[in-house]
């Protein structure tokens, strides 16, 4: 009976111990994920349609078009512009008839030919009032008069992000 007392006290010590030595947790942890998202914030606003008049090639003219405004939360845009006639003002009638003319896109691109469309480089995001670009056209002088008449063309304005 001795022998079982000692191997109970025994055991009793060994497993006592072991419960000691290991502290009690006091502190736990978990993990929360959270997400959200952003709307996209992406608007081209362009002038009407504009009138002018011509001075018959006497002088250089410089018509201020009105303002072009893009409003983004996107990175990397791009803005385009394109003539239907090739940089030219086509005379209503008489389609052989043309004033070549120079675009300039506030501080994007100053006196561009339109023989073909014009893309700028990748943009930033905007400010919440969007970036405003003056759409300016610029043609003449001409050392011949110009065919009496009325003269246009349309412009294409893209905005356009990957």
């Amino acid at each position: 009976m001795k022998k079982y007392a000692l191997v109970a006290l025994f055991a009793v010590a060994v497993f006592g111990m072991a419960f000691a030595v290991v502290p009690p947790t006091t502190t736990q942890s978990g993990t929360v994920s959270i997400s959200g998202s952003v709307a996209e914030v992406f608007s081209l606003t362009v002038p009407g349609t504009y009138t002018g008049t011509i001075a018959n090639g006497s002088t250089a003219e410089t018509w201020s078009i009105g303002n072009v405004v893009v409003t983004s939360n996107v990175k990397n845009w791009t803005i385009s512009v394109s003539s239907a006639n090739s940089g030219y003002l086509v005379h209503s009638v008489d389609n052989t008839e043309k004033i070549a003319y120079t675009m300039t896109l506030g501080s994007l691109v100053t006196d561009q030919s339109l023989a073909s469309a014009w893309t700028s480089a990748a943009q930033p995001r905007t400010a919440k009032v969007g970036n405003s670009y003056a759409l300016l056209v610029k043609f003449g002088p001409s050392p011949d008069y110009y065919q009496a008449g009325t003269y246009g063309d349309t412009l294409t304005v893209t905005i356009s992000h990957n």
